[in-house]
């Protein structure tokens, strides 16, 4: 439940304050980067039109309100963009996540059921086959690409496989 919040959190701060939800997915570049996309764009459009923000003392609602179109539209465009950033990111998490979490439990799964057969095998699925005999396959946890399960490496990535620790 809380990964199903954290999303809609991140998208929310973002658009309160251009790069505060990236800072709460832990993505300090992005955060940043649209931090300093944000403000720096709405100072070089005050300073392309020649407008004076601190000139009155009003609050900031009415300084806002009172700025032209031609400033406040482009702002509000960034800001909303950087939200959707932020939204997008974070569902990215949840689901890396989760397909970490799924390929973690079918190798402990497999793992579990090597130990009840009494064999003692190499890797957790080393003597998994499919229907025609090749070996098996199995999702990486890092980039998620089906590979050799008999393999203690993904060929597309290669970061080691979860059981290639346990030789």
């Amino acid at each position: 439940m809380r990964d199903q919040l954290r999303p809609v959190l991140a998208a929310v701060l973002a658009l309160a304050f251009p790069g505060l939800g990236h800072l709460v997915l832990r993505r300090w570049g992005r955060a940043l980067l649209w931090h300093v996309t944000v403000v720096g764009g709405g100072v070089a459009l005050l300073t392309l039109y020649d407008i004076d923000p601190g000139g009155s003392a009003a609050s900031p609602f009415e300084t806002a309100a009172a700025l032209p179109t031609e400033v406040a539209l482009p702002v509000a465009l960034l800001t909303v963009l950087s939200s959707i950033d932020a939204f997008v990111v974070g569902r990215a998490d949840v689901a890396e996540r989760k397909r970490v979490d799924a390929t973690a439990e079918a190798v402990r799964r497999r793992a579990a059921s090597a130990d009840d057969d009494g064999g003692a095998v190499a890797s957790p699925v080393g003597e998994l086959t499919g229907d025609d005999g090749e070996a098996a396959r199995v999702e990486c946890p890092s980039c998620g690409k089906e590979t050799d399960a008999e393999l203690d490496f993904c060929h597309w990535c290669t970061e080691p496989l979860p059981w290639a620790d346990a030789e």
